[in-house]
């Protein structure tokens, strides 16, 4: 049963299975894992902005330097344990401290007021007021002076350096006085929609601790923010005015973005020494078996995707996820993966060569050069036209990337919040085992029957059906697994479609050229605009608005690429620009595996 197995073969695609294994629990809840930490949507649309640029600089830059100093396996060892780092740290990364206004009343005792317009949720109660969360807790708290509460903290607080401000005459409106604030957990209340929370010392800046109590009633406003808390966090982020407008500012921000960008690079080297590395042990003559060593990069997605969210649902309690588990996961299979990459032969490649396999052997050196070439290409009607819907497909590609868990964490009801990332985790494998990967499979007869022209318009039609149609009408984060069967016909037709189209309508000699140039359109412009525009709406205006913007965006932006294409036929009727050129060559199954859903190809 054993002997037909190739055992030179065994360490590259136990790599890609384990390499995506370890990144495929991590790489689909970096978006949910920003929003936890408290990032806004804008920001994390500015972060996915930077994110496919910076792969498309470091592919070709680290890769010229593998060539020039003959150190592929080496780069590509350094560049796993840089990938398990810099994404290890993503774990020790603290939540950015939510402030919100709140009342400071004392009638006997002193209480913190936090009020919610709409209520809070059953899930921040049952944490903050029924498991009683804040032992040990303290906030801090500026609160608006004024001679009653001066006057209050001078005789009953004991706090005397207060005594000679309440015998003041004059108190400025702008005048404030500040404590750290401890909490009596066992004296909380809960009425109509606003939380008192009960003070128990409050510490002044001399360190002193006082008991705060007072004779006669008065109330003032304050500005409470809690440190490292997330049960207070979440209640402060449910007031009626909540401020979380540093947080661009903040190092939790820019130690995320730094260790998702470090990872970004090294996942992106990672991947293109890969399968240089697999082109070279395959050779020539089997270079079509080179889908047969992917299809286990997207097995090892899928499977461990879908483990993931389940685990992080088993190992949470309430509203926070606990993410600890995928990051350790991701770890130890990432150890795994390194030990099995080190297994490999030492073989001498080029970072360059899986892009040469499609240069024409029989071009000669008295043709126009490349540049010239690539600008001849660009230039006409049909590639302008190609290049137009590349950034609209990426743009909708972004989208569902980065911005579909975000989605459905909104929507999520309090019942459904305990298995919400089980729901995603099963979003990824239907995305990959459901809908990507059977129409890879299909992409060379759909393309054959429809043409690209007309498999071009049907990706984007079904992204605005997807978007609005599903995504914007569906309340029940359960539905979208339905929903996303339709991902095979949108990005599982789209990728081998924009390969495909771009190899045929470019000349010999440009081919690989024009390829690096059709991906940095879809990533670089496409994946990056759509996600810093779909941030700023989320944040703006909600999700339901969001994915009906895009929806119509898509049917405009087919619009207009059919008109393009309605001229181009009217002026120059040609079987290419039809898109059915009988040359056209179509992925078989075993090709097709290779535009499968393996994430990190699509994302970096």
């Amino acid at each position: 049963m054993f002997e037909n197995i190739n055992t030179e073969l065994l360490p590259i695609k136990a790599h890609y299975f384990l390499f995506n294994a370890a990144t495929g629990p991590i790489v689909p809840f970096l978006p949910t894992i920003a929003k936890q930490l408290g990032f806004s949507g804008f920001l994390v649309g500015t972060i996915y902005t930077i994110l496919p640029i910076s792969g498309l600089i470091a592919k070709p830059l680290f890769g010229g330097l593998a060539d020039k100093f003959k150190i592929h396996k080496t780069l590509f060892l350094i560049f796993q344990i840089v990938v398990a780092i810099a994404m290890f740290t993503i774990h020790f990364i603290p939540e950015i401290d939510k402030s919100a206004n709140v009342a400071l009343t004392c009638n006997g005792d002193a209480s913190l007021e936090i009020c919610s317009k709409n209520g809070f949720s059953d899930t921040v109660i049952h944490s903050v007021i029924t498991e009683k969360n804040h032992l040990n807790v303290s906030c801090q708290v500026s609160c608006k002076a004024n001679k009653d509460i001066y006057t209050e903290i001078c005789n009953h607080w004991k706090a005397t350096q207060f005594c000679n401000l309440a015998n003041s005459s004059v108190i400025s409106d702008s005048e404030t006085f500040k404590f750290i604030a401890g909490f009596d957990e066992f004296h909380d209340l809960y009425i109509k929609n606003c939380v008192d929370i009960r003070i128990l010392s409050a510490t002044f800046s001399d360190n002193i601790v006082h008991k705060p109590a007072c004779v006669n009633y008065t109330r003032t406003t304050c500005v409470t923010t809690c440190h490292n808390n997330p049960s207070f966090n979440q209640l402060l982020e449910e007031a009626d005015v909540f401020h979380n407008t540093t947080q661009s500012s903040a190092y939790q921000f820019h130690s995320f973005l730094w260790a998702t960008v470090i990872s970004w690079i090294g996942m992106s080297v990672v991947v293109t020494v890969a399968d240089a590395i697999c082109f070279n042990l395959l050779g020539t003559e089997r270079r079509k078996e080179y889908g047969k060593q992917k299809m286990w990069g997207s097995i090892g997605f899928g499977i461990f995707g879908i483990s993931a969210g389940y685990l992080v649902d088993v190992f949470s309690d309430g509203k926070q996820k606990d993410y600890t588990c995928i990051f350790y996961i991701m770890l130890i299979t990432m150890i795994l993966d390194i030990v099995m990459s080190a297994t490999l032969k030492k073989v001498h490649i080029f970072f360059f060569y899986i892009l040469s396999l499609q240069k024409n052997p029989e071009c000669s050196e008295g043709e126009p050069s490349i540049l010239w070439e690539l600008f001849a290409v660009c230039k006409e009607g049909n590639m302008l036209a190609f290049g137009w819907w590349c950034i609209g497909a990426g743009m909708c590609t972004g989208i569902v990337w980065n911005f579909l868990f975000w989605y459905t964490e909104d929507l999520a009801t309090s019942s459904q919040v305990p298995w919400l990332k089980t729901i995603q985790g099963l979003l990824t494998g239907v995305q990959c085992f459901l809908g990507e990967l059977p129409f890879n499979f299909i992409s060379g007869n759909v393309l054959r029957k429809l043409g690209h022209v007309n498999v071009m318009s049907l990706v984007l039609l079904v992204y605005a059906i997807r978007q609005f149609m599903a995504y914007s009408t569906v309340s029940n984060p359960w539905w979208f697994l339905i929903i996303e069967v339709l991902h095979g016909p949108s990005l599982g037709l789209c990728w081998p479609t924009m390969v495909s189209y771009g190899d045929k309508v470019t000349p010999p000699g440009t081919k690989a050229t024009i390829q690096g140039f059709i991906g940095a359109i879809f990533e670089g412009i496409g994946v990056s605009s759509g996600s810093l525009i779909c941030g700023w709406l989320m944040d703006t205006y909600g999700g339901v608005t969001t994915f009906r913007v895009f929806s119509v965006g898509a049917l405009l932006w087919l619009t207009f690429f059919w008109l393009v294409q309605l001229y181009l036929r009217k002026v120059k009727a040609s079987p290419i620009h039809m898109g059915h050129n009988h040359l056209a060559n179509y992925a078989n199954p075993d090709d097709a595996i290779l535009l499968t859903m393996s994430r990190e190809l699509q994302t970096y």
